[in-house]
């Protein structure tokens, strides 16, 4: 299994198990976590077409942590998000 530099599994432990006795080993990734105060977070007024990866270039200068944002805003339907919405990007 490779894990690539900037991925979101960058910093995470991969372990292999097997389901059976002598079986084929599956990986197992352990995720770190970044450290998410709720209260320490920039507000991002959402504009039609950004894209969650432009964003995150932004503020975290890689396109490679959009996840985070996605992360720190459940109630958000990133498929279809109004203009104006206004996101919050974990200070991490």
């Amino acid at each position: 299994m490779t894990i690539y530099t900037g991925s979101r599994y960058e910093y995470s432990t991969v372990d292999f198990a097997s389901k059976t006795l002598n079986g084929p080993d599956n990986p197992i990734v352990f995720y770190s976590t970044y450290e998410i105060n709720p209260l320490n977070y920039y507000e991002h007024v959402y504009v039609t077409g950004e894209r969650l990866d432009q964003i995150s270039t932004k503020y975290y200068k890689t396109p490679f942590l959009w996840w985070l944002i996605a992360e720190v805003n459940p109630q958000v339907d990133f498929t279809n998000i109004p203009a104006g919405t206004v996101l919050k990007v974990a200070n991490v």
